[in-house]
């Protein structure tokens, strides 16, 4: 398999994306999976489809080498992951492997699928390698068994020799990346990461996003990754029944390590009351969100302004998430991952931040452009007070409805999602 024309080595059009290979304890750890515990079992590592096209990695492996020194878990070397079937990454999409996850494993992550069981320090685990100790062989490999081809992130200053490990299934190496140019001996809480910008590695605070590219839109005929919706297709609204989607607009928004205001509002499974959203849903901060208001209206509020509630939070560790938008007739409310938000509204300061190609886009289409509002907006600052007003251990998502689904499918209360069968 070619490794194309990209900087750095890919296989089929898979990338390293991030690799952390150091979560010790005399650092800042980091908590990949969630838990609330920061062990060396969150060590991970990530890949990205830059092919353009999906690329099925079913059977693929992800190989390590370096067991270093000085960590309270022996490192595993060897075959470090394979591939289950049916592992299909979309184009630009990153899948994370995670040394160990506790529960189920979400969407965007697997968990490694050879090694030990999280035992704590002094135990055999999955974790990926000591990675940074000078003269120590340090290396990772993508290998696709099949083909023999494979490629490497060599964080070492001599050349890898991961294909010499017993077993290495690699025959044709396609390319190699040099961690060890970026940082010769990795910190805990730190990161080997793709730099879209320079298309080489930078090192950096590591993060884990849950990419608002990926988030699960109703259709009528089931959920469908937003990113994967074109112009034409049917979406479920709450007012007007299934309706196409005129233009989806997307952008990456690249960020640096320090907090910054636009970074994205995560929203866990139920955090809007009673299972809504129904899995982890992640919105650019200003994307609209419809709740009650204090007095039981159905209003729409920027996903900033719920931020520090019960399991709503700003990613601040986020360094890359691709926003997708959808344009329809009207401003309408659809469901994400179950949770009632906004389409697309061609408001004054929506177009006003537009980059001028998109205005030209929106231009283009034909009709007028949605600038009505489905429902009264607040701002920030007056949804803060407003949800102050509200009776404590009130619901935020609204009664259920939708237009196309009889009464026995939606489910009663003033508290229920819309019903989860329409997925």
């Amino acid at each position: 398999m070619p490794g194309g024309d990209a900087m750095v080595a890919n296989l089929g059009g898979v990338r390293f994306d991030q690799v952390y290979t150091d979560n010790s304890q005399d650092g800042p750890e980091f908590d990949s999976d969630g838990d609330g515990i920061a062990t060396q079992e969150d060590e991970f590592v990530s890949l990205t489809n830059d092919a353009g096209e999906p690329v099925d990695i079913s059977g693929w492996q992800i190989w390590s080498q370096g067991k270093g020194s000085n960590a309270p878990d022996s490192a595993r070397e060897g075959h470090y992951h394979t591939f289950p079937p049916g592992t299909v990454l979309a184009p630009g999409e990153t899948l994370y492997i995670i040394n160990e996850i506790t529960g189920t494993p979400p969407r965007w992550a697997q968990e490694a699928s050879e090694g030990g069981v999280e035992s704590g320090a002094g135990g055999h685990s999955t974790n990926i390698m000591t990675e940074g100790n000078t003269g120590h062989p340090d290396a990772l490999a993508l290998v696709d068994p099949a083909s023999g081809a494979y490629i490497v992130f060599n964080m070492d200053a001599a050349p890898p020799r991961i294909a010499a490990l017993p077993g290495f299934p690699g025959s044709v190496p396609v390319g190699t990346d040099d961690g060890q140019a970026v940082q010769d001996d990795q910190a805990a809480g730190y990161s080997y990461q793709y730099d879209t910008a320079s298309g080489g590695y930078a090192y950096r605070a590591v993060f884990v996003p849950c990419f608002a590219a990926g988030t699960r839109i109703a259709t009528p005929t089931g959920a469908a990754r937003v990113e994967h919706l074109r112009a034409g297709d049917l979406v479920l609204t709450r007012d007007h029944g299934a309706v196409p989607v005129r233009m989806v607009i997307a952008r990456t928004a690249l960020f640096g390590p320090a907090p910054h205001k636009y970074k994205p509002i995560e929203l866990k499974p139920g955090a809007l009351g009673h299972g809504t959203p129904e899995e982890v849903l992640v919105l650019s901060p200003n994307h609209r969100i419809l709740i009650e208001d204090a007095r039981g209206r159905e209003v729409l509020v920027p996903a900033k302004a719920l931020a520090g509630r019960t399991g709503i939070r700003q990613r601040q560790g986020a360094r890359q998430v691709r926003y997708v938008h959808l344009v329809l007739d009207r401003h309408e409310i659809v469901l994400a991952e179950g949770a009632a938000v906004e389409s697309f509204l061609a408001g004054d300061h929506a177009l006003a931040a537009a980059l001028p190609g998109l205005r030209r886009a929106l231009a283009r289409l034909p009709g007028p452009l949605p600038t009505e509002p489905a429902r009264p907006l607040f701002g920030a600052s007056a949804a803060r007070r407003m949800l102050a007003a509200r009776a404590p251990g009130k619901c935020l998502a609204p009664p259920v409805k939708h237009a196309t689904l009889p009464p026995e499918r939606i489910g009663q209360g003033g508290c229920a999602p819309w019903a989860s069968s329409i997925f």
